[in-house]
């Protein structure tokens, strides 16, 4: 692993373990009804050619090849080793034959060997780590062929994810998570902040939208601590919790699953769609 991704996989505040790419192969599968409507918005058909950039061990891969077809193309970009190496797996064991999945940095990679331009490019929860934004935005647009897309799903910081009733532990540990996140260097407003990032990266806001993704509680809340299980490391080097404070956090998450609540939420994501000016100026591949 190079010297540029290996400092930014210190940086990402989940810990990349065995049980944090099952979180994230559950998240896909639960967010891909989501992802299935903001591509449907955009008209993606037969034959595109889409990117995924941080698709993790699955992300939005699936979702992507089943709807560009056996005649379209769908590759996905991670600086995790591992996580690649699960998605490779999940495509192979998926017969996605119009998938290829590649270890790297969308910062450093060259552009050339991921076989673009691509009329669409995808991120979900993967801008929300970034120290730069327009930076990163910026190399995501030089990969859209002009007039082409760049579809994001990141969530929000507010509000937390939430409840019926309301418990008040998921306002707290969505709150740590953020405050891990400024500890490592991402700026406080990210995502929310995107569509002015984006704009300075020379893509166009095309249309918006947000959704909360409604979960039983045995799912949603034991999603929420396994992401809070995988911060701990970060959060007790950090010296912004304790170990025995994070503990307290995931086991009263995980016995809300049993305590009689109706539902329990995703955070808030924004949904953005950009595009890619069809006259550039600006950036070029």
């Amino acid at each position: 692993m190079g010297e540029a991704i290996a400092a930014r996989v210190r940086r990402y505040i989940h810990d990349g373990s065995d049980e944090d790419l099952r979180r994230l192969l559950r998240l896909s599968e639960l967010l891909a009804d989501n992802l299935r409507a903001a591509l449907g918005r955009v008209g993606v058909a037969e034959g595109w050619r889409t990117i995924e950039c941080g698709c993790g061990p699955l992300g939005g891969l699936a979702v992507l090849a089943e709807m560009v077809g056996a005649s379209g193309q769908v590759v996905g970009v991670d600086f995790n080793e591992s996580a690649v190496e699960r998605a490779r797996s999940v495509v192979a064991t998926l017969a996605l034959s119009n998938v290829e999945v590649v270890v790297g940095d969308v910062l450093d990679i060259d552009l050339a060997t991921l076989g673009g331009p691509f009329d669409l490019a995808y991120t979900r929860c993967f801008l929300m780590h970034q120290r730069d934004p327009v930076r990163v935005l910026t190399r995501i647009a030089d990969v859209v062929r002009p007039g082409g897309w760049v579809v994001a799903h990141e969530p929000l910081r507010s509000p937390p994810p939430r409840s019926c009733p309301h418990l008040d532990l998921l306002d707290a540990y969505w709150e740590l998570m953020h405050e891990l996140m400024e500890w490592v260097g991402v700026p406080q407003r990210l995502v929310e902040d995107l569509p002015r990032a984006a704009r300075a990266a020379g893509l166009e806001i095309a249309d918006g939208h947000g959704f909360f993704n409604l979960r039983e509680p045995k799912t949603g809340f034991e999603l929420h601590a396994d992401t809070l299980a995988a911060m701990k490391g970060r959060a007790i080097e950090s010296g912004i919790a304790t170990a025995a404070e994070v503990d307290g956090l995931i086991s009263a998450l995980r016995a809300a699953k049993d305590g009689g609540y109706e539902w329990v939420t995703s955070p808030f994501f924004l949904d953005l769609t950009l595009r890619r000016p069809a006259a550039t100026h600006g950036t070029s591949t």
